[in-house]
């Protein structure tokens, strides 16, 4: 039982572990990693508590601790990572909005251009250093001399797009009817929430 029970410590509190980390930095190989530890604590839940039931409790009064240990790692991977991994994202985001703010700051004045038109559309801002781990800055000047600029996470995970967007324009910009309002999704990028003011995370996957 006690070796059993040390294995599912360990694969559990590693799992969290890299689950935590697929809402901070998102990572391909994290991701296949977490997944693979995810299946082997599934797999260690049957024989847990088969061997419980047969074996450990005529010696152990603590027999269903490794199945209810192995149970709770589950559970806590899908339900607890979300929203820690969500408050240190945020929080890291904090320490870095200054250089995020610069950039905003400087396209809103015209000290950055858009590779392209970006009148009322979303073209790639060029900059001549990007701030921590973002892979590109989108961009676009609304009417008013209100902008949206979107920042794009540096990962390498497939079919993944997030990130951090600010927006500031009101209900009649032609923005607006184009991205949303302030208080509705951006349809392209379903799922947006409010960090504080203008400054939203967005993301195509749930959970973020």
């Amino acid at each position: 039982m006690e070796k059993v029970f040390r294995w599912i410590v360990v694969l559990g509190s590693i799992l969290l572990v890299l689950w935590l980390s697929l809402y901070i930095y998102p990572k391909f190989a994290c991701l296949v990693l977490s997944l693979l530890l995810l299946l082997s604590l599934i797999a260690l839940l049957p024989v847990a508590l088969i061997n419980g039931v047969s074996k450990w409790r005529k010696s152990s009064k603590l027999w269903p601790m490794p199945t209810l240990v192995c149970l709770a790692f589950i559970v806590c991977s899908f339900y607890g990572a979300s929203p820690i991994g969500s408050r240190i994202s945020d929080k890291l985001f904090g320490w870095h909005r200054g250089d995020y703010a610069k950039v905003v700051d400087d396209f809103r004045d015209g000290r950055v251009l858009c590779a392209g038109l970006c009148n009322e559309a979303l073209k790639v801002i060029k900059v001549t250093s990007l701030p921590a781990h973002v892979r590109d800055i989108f961009g676009a000047h609304c009417d008013g001399g209100s902008v949206i600029v979107l920042f794009r996470d540096d990962t390498n995970v497939p079919l993944l797009h997030e990130g951090y967007m600010f927006k500031d324009y009101g209900e009649t910009s032609v923005c607006s009817k184009r991205f949303g309002s302030r208080e509705h999704d951006w349809s392209d990028l379903p799922y947006v929430r409010q960090i504080e003011g203008h400054w939203y995370r967005f993301s195509d996957q749930p959970g973020f």
